[in-house]
């Protein structure tokens, strides 16, 4: 399976779903992991340190989620970002279903997967 992280796009995140560290973790359980270019950049992660860890550094969105399997985020993802989710995809971030009905449906009807990080116990 292959795990990736696009950058966040809600502005002032500076955070990143996936680090250098997380993703070896991730490679020892036999996964593969892609990292969007930049998208660690502000959460102080070098694109050289996400490929000295193995992970492979696209260079746009576009290219992110179309090679992830499963995509890791910390915000909720955008409308444009739910449009590019593809079936038997997985999103995994924050989201706030019953905030974001709308958004949800959206997302359903692509036939991915969301796991809500913030509706887990």
């Amino acid at each position: 399976m292959k795990i990736g992280t696009p950058t966040e796009t809600f502005d002032g995140e500076n955070r990143v779903a996936m680090t250098p560290d997380s993703a070896t973790a991730l490679q020892k359980l036999g996964h593969a992991c892609v990292i969007q270019s930049g998208a660690g950049l502000k959460a102080g992660f070098s694109d050289a340190a996400y490929a000295a860890a193995g992970v492979e550094v696209v260079p746009t969105a576009d290219a992110l989620w179309s090679a992830a399997d499963v995509i890791a985020k910390v915000r909720p993802p955008s409308e444009a970002e739910v449009a590019r989710l593809r079936e038997g995809q997985t999103l995994i971030s924050f989201f706030y279903p019953g905030a974001n009905e709308a958004l949800m449906k959206q997302a359903a009807e692509t036939g991915a997967s969301v796991i809500a990080m913030d509706m887990v116990p």
